[in-house]
């Protein structure tokens, strides 16, 4: 009998994959999700329905009990704010407030989702954002019970702050020349967001599809001694996220079993 590896990251879905215009909205997406048989989901915080400067107190509930009903436990949200915009002198206070806005959010919705549900809102600082920024981001996410996890690379020379974490996606690193596998390995205690993905020589692809570059087999073992309990699948570029979500689920669990 083939039986998944102990401490093997159950896989957590980003919506954010599933963002078609004119095909699915925010909660087509949860449907979705869910659909597919996992027990995890990260809510996109840019979706139309979603983003928290829209959502009233009642309407969080409604998502909550969305998410219940469904069995869906909440692994985050996503804010894929491009980086730029932190630094841009247009965006910058309206990225610094969408970031604040998912911390509050993410926090408000834990409690309400239940199981175990994690207060992490995934976003992609730019290197050359303020050490006064990330502070203030940091001792906001921290006011509220939440973590930040950044995306970006890590370097080595960056100050560390309590309230940001490490959030690892296979295909920056990949891109970059470097293991994702090492990286989740680098990130020691400070990890606390890890995506599933996969990137060929044309760019993102299906994890484990056509001449993709993300060792599996290592990808997994480096997640077991992390002690995540997800693992999330991200599905973005991609242009059949239902079936992308499939072969993925199924070269994770493949790669994950003894």
């Amino acid at each position: 009998m083939i039986e998944p590896m102990i401490g093997l990251p159950e896989i957590s879905i980003s919506a954010a994959g599933f963002a078609m215009p004119g095909v699915f909205n925010a909660r087509h997406a949860i449907e979705a999700v869910a659909s597919l048989g996992v027990r995890g989901i990260a809510l996109d915080a840019t979706a139309p329905g979603i983003r928290p400067r829209e959502l009233t107190r009642s309407a969080r509930r409604d998502i909550a009990s969305i998410l219940r009903r469904l069995e869906l436990e909440l692994s985050g949200l996503d804010l894929w704010i491009p980086p730029s915009q932190f630094v841009d002198p247009a965006n910058s206070e309206r990225a610094f407030d969408a970031t604040v806005q998912a911390l509050e959010m993410v926090h408000e919705l834990v409690p309400l989702v239940g199981g175990r549900s994690r207060a992490v809102v995934s976003v992609v600082l730019p290197d050359d954002l303020p050490d006064t920024v990330r502070s203030t981001l940091a001792s906001i996410a921290s006011h509220h019970g939440s973590t930040l996890a950044d995306h970006a690379i890590m370097r080595d020379e960056a100050e560390s702050f309590s309230g940001i974490g490490v959030g690892v996606d296979p295909v920056f690193y990949l891109t970059d020349g470097q293991s994702p596998a090492k990286a989740i390995t680098r990130a020691g205690t400070e990890l606390v967001s890890a995506r599933l993905c996969d990137t060929n020589a044309m760019g993102r692809c299906i994890v484990g599809g056509s001449g993709s570059k993300l060792d599996l087999t290592g990808y997994t073992g480096a997640m077991i001694v992390s002690g995540q309990e997800w693992v999330t699948l991200d599905l973005r570029g991609l242009d059949d996220p239902i079936s992308a979500s499939r072969m993925g689920i199924e070269a994770w669990r493949n790669a994950g079993t003894i």
